[in-house]
């Protein structure tokens, strides 16, 4: 009789915890996969989620094979007009002390930021990815990578590779795969 019951007690723990893994797998507790459709209009265009100043910033491409540069140099020209402006603070005689620190934290910021997207991106192409534009907003991360199709291990790859890298949770990260 108790062992009957001992049986039925494991069987219900076992069952219990299985139910309960599934439950936490299904929570979200893993990356988000967006697949895009080409053939749709907007599939061309994407807007940067931290532009500087508060502008919406949009990087729209005749060409699917320029994608990638095309966001890139338009990234790096933002970047740079917010480095030149935060400069002009830190140089200005007229700012305050308190200003010119606010732009020097700032500035070393950006630095940062710029550095950890690119070496994310060099890790996602180390990985065998054709290309790939990462997007760090505040604590999460836009991936944009050439693909035909991701796979399970890869998108476990991806974002090992950014949680890695950046210290942002699986949960903020998105990942959008681009023809």
């Amino acid at each position: 009789m108790f062992l009957i019951k001992r049986k039925n007690f494991m069987i219900g723990l076992f069952m219990g915890l299985l139910i309960f893994s599934i439950y936490l797998m299904m929570m979200g507790n893993y990356p988000k996969v967006i697949y895009r459709d080409s053939s749709v209009p907007d599939a061309e265009k994407v807007t940067v989620l931290d532009p500087p100043e508060g502008e919406s910033v949009s990087v729209k491409n005749g060409s699917e094979k320029d994608f990638f540069i095309d966001y890139r140099l338009e990234r790096d020209r933002l970047r740079s007009q917010e480095a030149d402006y935060l400069r002009e603070i830190i140089n200005n005689p007229n700012a305050s002390q308190e200003s010119k620190e606010k732009a020097q934290k700032d500035l070393i910021a950006l630095a940062e930021k710029v550095e950890k997207e690119m070496n994310v991106e060099n890790l996602i192409k180390a990985k065998g990815f054709e290309d790939a534009v990462i997007i760090l907003s505040g604590d999460s991360a836009n991936v944009i990578v050439k693909s035909d199709g991701l796979s399970s291990k890869e998108v476990a790859q991806i974002t090992d590779v950014v949680t890695r890298t950046t210290g942002i949770p699986m949960d903020k990260i998105t990942i959008v795969e681009r023809k």
